[in-house]
């Protein structure tokens, strides 16, 4: 049986000489399906390529020369009126500062809470599921610190340094792995040789 070319064809299976309507419907669903993906995709690009710290009035941050990217993580701020984990205050200052333990009970324990949520979520069925893939890829993941275990200190420049460690010294008893210091970045000077 030979191969016949698709169109209209007339009662004797030849094709018609008729002219072909010029209107064609085009298929929205695809093109609404094209632009979500690309929506999300572009939200989701940008959402994780900085960390936007909300700045407290009270706090004013030190100046630094050196500074890099901070990524997502729990945030601690240090203040004259108190000091503040991830917008809950957990301590006043004075007491505080006052205190002859270094370990500040209240943040350790929001700290290790949070924590334990990390490590649940981490361990949720989406994540093995994840994680099952990437092994059976083969692909090789850099070793890097979870985001729960990460901390961004905010601290007035004002603040005594022995509270400081205490903080310090309780975040890193609660679990957390890496600690970073929010800063301003010293404006350059144009008219300066370097």
């Amino acid at each position: 049986m030979p191969i016949h070319v698709p169109g209209k064809r007339d009662r004797h299976g030849k094709m018609g000489g008729g002219k072909r309507s010029a209107v064609v419907a085009l298929n929205m669903t695809a093109m609404v399906d094209m632009f979500t993906v690309l929506c999300v995709f572009l939200l989701q690009n940008y959402a994780t390529t900085n960390q936007v710290l909300p700045m407290p009035d009270k706090v004013d941050l030190p100046i630094a020369h050196e500074v890099k990217e901070l990524k997502p993580s729990n945030v601690v701020v240090v203040a004259k009126d108190g000091i503040v984990l991830n917008n809950v205050k957990v301590a006043e200052f004075q007491a505080v500062k006052e205190q002859e333990d270094w370990n500040i009970k209240a943040l350790q324990d929001l700290l290790q809470q949070q924590i334990q949520d990390g490590e649940a979520k981490k361990h949720s069925l989406g994540n093995q599921l994840r994680d099952a893939v990437n092994e059976a890829k083969q692909i090789q993941k850099q070793a890097d610190v979870d985001d729960f275990r990460k901390l961004t200190i905010q601290a007035d420049k004002g603040i005594d340094f022995l509270t400081i460690k205490k903080v310090m010294f309780t975040v890193t008893e609660a679990g957390i792995a890496e600690i970073n210091f929010a800063v301003m970045k010293k404006p350059t000077d144009p008219a300066k040789p370097l």
